[in-house]
């Protein structure tokens, strides 16, 4: 059995040329990419039986592999972005994110993972799982994998082991592109006696899953995951979600991160920018050192008009790349109101790098307060260091 040990790994298909009868496919892992990967989710809740809402829920993510360890395994680092409470209609907008989970792990040749400081990502461990040999429309198999359940977002995961029935159902045209279609199903059944840090202690539900695989090349297209899971809670209530998640990925070109600095360094003069440019490893973070705003507002003061428009200039020469813009206060006392504020300062950004003509789908942002300073709050120098916002060029 070979497995995938999430969705997004590259695999190669092989497929017979006839289409008039079933023609053999060789489904094997054979290497892996970076890859980026979308989710989007709309849930149904239901607390003690009554409904309460719908949740609609995004996640983005990239992972890059950085390096061969312990022989042929490889080690993987990326970062996911929580969005919850997404809208129908927020595809071409920026997106505000509720929290951003760094990952990294080793993967061995038989896709096996070993994650440090697990925090549920990547979701699906050894899933989609593929046979060893050939297989024609209508094979099926059985395989283990482990879904890292958060549905609180807590970032304490419960990792159900489940045990997955596959059926290869063919090749088909989707969105003008050959791909193989597998269905997949898999019960969540899991009992702890002690509650996991959030309080479950008894997980009963079921998964019937689609999956396309483009013909072509491998590449992984669409997984739709349609579900009913209830969660049961150490004090005898329980959460019932419903729906599905539609996820969307494929392999991505690394960074060349000096090449983008070079671009950058190019195009302005960082000195008239007043800003810090460095690689991270989430890309390259621009930091705009005391930028200023009307007190207590996330209203630019006019004097920051013509850096704006530097800021974007810069950010026109990265064409294939995502923003973070992370807001920052300095610290009054009021943890509340710094919070808020970082937010909106935040968001502010997006809107003037979007007035000069970048595309808000490329943005999302995220504020936070005075949490992380990087000067001295007891001194003027200090605060204007921490009132700052930056703009990560993502992987």
């Amino acid at each position: 059995m070979r497995s995938i040990v999430f969705f997004w790994m590259v695999i190669i298909c092989t497929l017979g040329q006839a289409q008039e009868a079933p023609r053999p496919v060789t489904l094997s892992a054979v290497q892996t990419e970076a890859y980026s990967i979308l989710e989007r989710s709309d849930w149904r809740r239901f607390d003690n039986g009554r409904y309460v809402g719908l949740v609609r829920h995004e996640v983005r993510g990239s992972v890059i592999p950085q390096q061969a360890v312990h022989g042929n395994n490889l080690w993987f680092a990326g970062n996911f972005f929580v969005i919850a409470s997404t809208l129908r209609d927020m595809q071409q907008a920026a997106q505000p994110v509720d929290a951003v989970i760094s990952v990294s792990f080793e993967l061995d040749e038989n896709g096996e993972i070993v994650i440090e400081q697990d925090r549920g990502f990547p979701r699906l461990r050894g899933f989609p799982a593929f046979p060893v040999g050939q297989i024609v429309p209508g094979s099926r198999w059985q395989a283990p994998g482990i879904h890292a359940a958060d549905p609180f977002n807590s970032g304490y995961p419960v990792l159900i082991p489940f045990i997955a029935d596959y059926e290869y159902r063919g090749t088909e045209i989707y969105r003008d592109t050959r791909v193989h279609r597998i269905h997949a199903a898999y019960a969540s059944r899991y009992h702890n006696g002690m509650p996991e840090p959030e309080g479950i202690v008894r997980v009963n539900g079921s998964h019937r899953v689609d999956i396309l695989i483009r013909a072509d090349n491998g590449l992984p297209v669409f997984m739709r995951d349609l579900f009913d899971v209830t969660y049961f809670m150490a004090d005898g209530s329980n959460v019932r979600f419903e729906g599905f998640t539609h996820t969307f990925g494929g392999g991505i070109v690394p960074m060349i991160k000096e090449n983008v600095i070079t671009s950058i360094e190019d195009t302005v003069k960082l000195e008239d920018l007043d800003v810090d440019l460095v690689s991270v490893p989430e890309g390259i973070r621009l930091t705009v050192r005391d930028i200023r705003f009307v007190p207590d507002s996330a209203e630019f003061l006019p004097e920051e008009r013509q850096r704006l428009d530097l800021i974007a200039e810069a950010l026109q020469h990265i064409p294939d790349r995502n923003f973070l813009v992370e807001g920052h206060s300095a610290s009054t006392g009021n943890l509340g109101g710094e919070m808020t504020l970082s937010i909106e300062r935040a968001s502010r950004m997006v809107d003037e790098l979007v007035r000069r003509g970048l595309s808000a789908s490329r943005f999302m942002y995220k504020g936070w307060g005075s949490e992380r300073p990087i000067g001295d709050n007891a001194t003027d120098a200090g605060r204007a260091m921490n009132r700052r916002v930056e703009i990560t060029i993502l992987e």
